[in-house]
């Protein structure tokens, strides 16, 4: 009897806590695994804007990798990623240490940095783009001023120029931010006994650095680089967009895949040619996230 009261006590239980989870699973399999399931049938077949559409099997994906306008896009997207990915997180490193430092007002510059971050991308895009406008430009005004001769560099047009430029805006973007607080957060975090013994064997700033304040933040180290890696690959379109336009210019040196899958569904009409794209920029940002855990285990520290 008592065996079978704690079978329903542990029944109750369990469908008690499922019942908790039911929303999520809910949410989880209509707004993430059926948008998939739709999205990777829709690319197996030529779906035109216009809802018409026929079976056509793997024709899109032969003809995405036959492309070279998808193997510069991959180059670009690889390239973008990777860049962006580690400029915002040392960028964000450090900030982080800087705000970590004891002294006066740190609370308004911890405001004052974090204040572009929370702007909509788009609204912080066109910002720049006005800013690095070529005619004008503030920050060509400001060189011309500087200098005393006009200055004219088209920054977002010119393929010299064009990577220095986008590469300083994502140092605003909300990402930055966040990466930012969170790595002050874990800087917090490391005990002060480790700096102290470390002073007490004579290490230097670099060596502490290294060899304590590196390992004990590698855990966050490693959520902000699967998240950044996401936030470039899936995010870049609401900043690119604006800054350089769907074809990617100057000559698609920005069209990353999210710029070329806008491109080619509503702009070409392409819907299951876009699923199609869509659906591999899916797996590029898996197979981002599982090389990083996989070089993690030999990077990442854990205390316990």
């Amino acid at each position: 009897m008592e065996i079978k009261r704690r079978r329903n006590k542990t029944l109750v239980n369990n469908l008690t806590a499922y019942g908790f989870m039911l929303p999520w699973f809910i949410g989880f399999a209509f707004f993430t695994v059926f948008p998939v399931v739709f999205m990777f049938s829709v690319s197996l077949t030529n779906r035109k804007l216009n809802g018409i559409s026929q079976y056509i099997g793997f024709t899109n994906y032969k003809n995405i990798f036959s492309s070279s306008t998808f193997r510069n896009s991959f180059r670009v997207t690889m390239f973008f990623t990777i860049i962006m990915m580690i400029v915002t997180a040392l960028w964000a490193l450090f900030m982080a240490f800087l705000l970590n430092r004891r002294q006066k007002l740190n609370g308004i510059f911890q405001f004052c940095y974090f204040l572009p971050s929370v702007i909509p991308s788009v609204a912080l895009a066109y910002a720049f783009r006005t800013i690095f406008g070529k005619d004008a430009g503030l920050f060509n005004a400001l060189l011309s001023l500087i200098s005393g001769s006009n200055v004219q560099i088209n920054w977002l047009f010119d393929k010299n120029t064009v990577y220095l430029a986008v590469f300083f805006i994502t140092l605003f973007t909300y990402n930055t931010g966040q990466m930012m607080l969170i790595f002050r957060s874990g800087l917090n975090d490391v005990p002060k006994e480790l700096y102290e013994a470390g002073n007490i064997d004579g290490a230097s700033a670099w060596l502490k650095f290294t060899k304590i304040t590196l390992p004990m933040i590698s855990p966050i180290m490693l959520f902000n680089t699967v998240m950044g890696s996401i936030s470039a690959l899936n995010g870049s379109f609401a900043l690119l967009y604006p800054l350089t336009g769907e074809t990617g210019d100057p000559n698609k040196m920005t069209q990353v895949l999210s710029l070329l899958i806008y491109n080619e569904a509503f702009s070409n009409h392409k819907v299951g040619y876009g699923c199609a794209l869509s659906v591999i920029l899916f797996l590029i940002a898996c197979v981002f996230g599982i090389g990083i855990f996989a070089v993690s285990k030999k990077l990442v520290y854990y205390e316990n």
